[in-house]
């Protein structure tokens, strides 16, 4: 019924829509279970695409993106060889069809970054904005109102939202597709920064823009779904680093700025110019590694960080280029998360993988970073 009704360009898209919603949350509540293994027998790609490329049903983007995704991840690890729906993934040439799918994504994250400042609005203070808050707060019915103040944990309880999910598909494609890596990447290669008909900035800026969101609230609520979605925002910006093509694009000049998370203190330096996006990457890393550290460490999370850090120092030593960054403050976090480790060695070692992460930061300090390199500066000398 569902490859039917998804396939039917007949079917209003009323009906289109509830069938995919449908098959959205049967995919989720089966999980890795081996009911799965029947949405693999019948091909639901190519109605999939019809849905998305389809002038009435474009509008579901980003539910059909999930749904494809959901199924390209059913026994990944194990038996992905005879997954179709990674192969079609892998092997896809339809610009179009990949556009959309930039396109449903850029507006779920842009979605979900909003709904973190709604919260808590942590834009670049101005001198009009700081002083309309000094005559706001002077006002006789706020002067003695009594105002409660909320956690940090009860503020950001039921974040993020669901659009942040989004980062899935495109971890997925950017993964294994190196033409949708163009595509991703286009907008910013390509110097169109912003359309004069959207606000939103382009899909790597938003991209880097809620990770870093997601990867300072990661642990902060105590939630395993918020801690989940970090975890995704940084294995998505490892795929990112290990991708020459983006870090090509990456380490040119932007013309726009990545507004990135300033909800926690202490704040990261406000760049004085505009800068390569590959800067917000690693001041993502710098928000993971400064926000997170709690006695139940997660070890696998904060290795990926130093993978990450690790990978974008190599690259740019690759390439001979050197970077106008804040470099003392990556060393700063990096050294702090040694001090941790090394105070807390025998409370952490019960959650695993503690001394590989030690020399993982080691190996990245010591050895992997050479003296004098071109990606050095005189803080890291």
């Amino acid at each position: 019924m569902i490859a039917q009704v998804l396939g039917d360009d007949r079917a209003p898209a009323s009906i289109r829509h509830q069938v995919l919603q449908l098959a959205v949350i049967y995919t989720c509540s089966i999980n890795q279970l081996s009911p799965g293994a029947y949405l693999l027998r019948r091909d639901l790609f190519p109605s999939i695409v019809n849905l998305i490329k389809s002038p009435k049903t474009e509008r579901f983007t980003f539910e059909a993106t999930l749904l494809l995704s959901f199924l390209a991840n059913f026994h990944k690890s194990d038996a992905a060889k005879l997954n179709p729906y990674l192969q079609h993934i892998r092997d896809t040439d339809d610009i179009e069809f990949m556009g959309k799918i930039c396109w449903g994504a850029n507006f779920a994250c842009d979605a979900a970054v909003k709904a973190y400042q709604e919260i808590s609005d942590d834009s670049t203070p101005t001198f009009a904005k700081t002083v309309g808050t000094l005559i706001t707060s002077l006002r006789p019915d706020r002067v003695l109102s009594s105002q409660r103040l909320t956690s940090h944990r009860e503020l950001f309880k039921n974040q993020p939202i669901e659009a942040s999910v989004s980062l899935l598909p495109l971890f997925e494609f950017i993964f294994f597709n190196p033409l949708f890596t163009q595509i991703f990447t286009d907008p910013v290669s390509s110097g169109k920064a912003v359309t004069n008909t959207s606000r939103i900035p382009p899909l790597p800026h938003t991209t880097i823009s809620l990770s870093s969101y997601l990867l300072t609230h990661g642990t902060s609520s105590s939630s395993p779904r918020a801690m989940a979605y970090a975890n995704l925002a940084m294995n998505m910006l490892l795929v990112l680093a290990e991708n020459s093509r983006v870090m090509d694009v990456f380490c040119g000049e932007s013309s726009q700025p990545i507004r990135l998370c300033r909800q926690r203190m202490p704040l990261l330096p406000l760049p004085t110019s505009a800068r390569p996006p590959v800067c917000a990457v690693l001041d993502c890393c710098i928000l993971w590694l400064r926000h997170n550290l709690h006695k139940r460490l997660e070890v696998y999370t904060y290795t990926t960080c130093i993978w990450t850090c690790h990978r974008i120092i190599w690259y740019l030593h690759k390439v001979r280029v050197r970077l106008d960054y804040e470099w003392l403050e990556l060393w700063k976090a990096i050294v702090g998360l040694l001090a941790f480790l090394t105070s807390r060695l025998e409370h952490l070692t019960g959650t695993g993988g503690v001394e590989r992460l030690i020399q993982e930061v080691k190996d990245n300090i010591e050895t992997r970073v050479p003296r004098g390199a071109e990606t050095t500066c005189r803080h890291c000398v």
